[in-house]
């Protein structure tokens, strides 16, 4: 919607979703290991500082900075966001790292709503204005968007997709926000149409991290060190049981990302300040099957509470 007079602008949003390629969740089967696109894989495999090379190598084809420095000087940081308001609530992006002052963020949309998109343009905001702080000079991070989108848009064809704040004759307002969208099913199309020798090396690398069925990924990766080893520790994590169990956990609550419609509710209760609504989300993670410590770490309620509610 816009109330500007003569607008001459295209949206993104106007533009009908399609969801052919998209990967889909499913139990992991001999043979798989599974997507990135999965909260838990994605969670183990970047948030994580032993394997802080495998988010390098990704930004080393994004970034003009190459991938010896990258592992030499980026840093993960908290990926709880900083509050306008006590009382507000608490937003967690999915990756979150530094490197020469600038901050990345990585996000994965596996929710095709436009409001996921919304969301990430909010935690663009919040990590560009956390150097704020009252009565100092205002001091504004310098933010790298990256949103891995599990569906594209009809009419756009790219694989990567870089936006910036610019008019329509495409002079740039400032340099400190940049959104690269990448579009999962329209390279999922393209390696299944034109074969894995069309895809460039950044290319290979992301059906890697996307791809579950394993001999296909060795396929893509063969001969390339860091996709190899990226394929064979995806391929242990898989057979951990810990990291299986949060899995099966994410598969029972659908097919958009469990830690959302989870982190939602927590945040509602806590925002209200109703112990009912609290008790509620607790009861809910039980029947689940979450252990006694993810429900304390999820909703920071009390020992004492989480065995009044069993």
């Amino acid at each position: 919607m816009s109330i500007l007079k003569n607008e001459d602008f295209d949206y993104l949003y106007d533009l009908k979703v399609r969801k052919d390629y998209r990967i889909e969740l499913h139990k992991r089967k001999d043979g798989e290991k599974l997507s990135i696109v999965s909260d838990t894989m994605f969670k183990a495999m970047f948030q994580n500082e032993k394997r802080i090379m495998y988010s390098c190598y990704l930004l080393s084809f994004l970034l003009d900075i190459s991938y010896e420095e990258l592992k030499n000087n980026l840093e993960l940081s908290k990926n709880e966001l900083d509050k306008d308001k006590e009382n507000e609530k608490g937003l967690r992006s999915d990756y979150v790292a530094n490197i020469n002052g600038t901050t990345i963020n990585i996000e994965m949309n596996n929710n095709s709503d436009v409001s996921t998109m919304e969301r990430n343009i909010e935690y663009t905001d919040r990590l560009y204005s956390s150097g704020i702080e009252r009565g100092k000079k205002s001091k504004y991070h310098p933010v790298i968007q990256i949103n891995f989108n599990n569906f594209s848009f009809e009419g756009i064809e790219k694989i990567i997709d870089i936006y910036k704040v610019q008019n329509d004759e495409r002079k740039v307002l400032i340099d400190k926000k940049i959104y690269i969208n990448i579009y999962l099913p329209n390279l999922r199309e393209k390696c299944y149409d034109e074969g894995i020798e069309e895809l460039s090396e950044l290319e290979r690398y992301l059906m890697v991290l996307i791809e579950t069925d394993v001999a296909y990924a060795k396929k893509l990766g063969k001969g390339r060190k860091i996709m190899e080893d990226y394929i064979k520790e995806a391929e242990d994590a898989a057979l951990k049981e810990d990291l299986l169990r949060s899995y099966d956990k994410e598969l029972a609550y659908g097919d958009e990302r469990f830690r959302e419609g989870r982190e939602e509710g927590i945040r509602e209760g806590k925002e209200e300040g109703k112990e009912e609504a609290q008790k509620e989300i607790i009861k809910t993670m039980l029947e689940k099957g979450l252990t006694d410590e993810e429900i304390m770490e999820y909703t920071h309620c009390t020992k004492e509470l989480l065995n009044e509610v069993k």
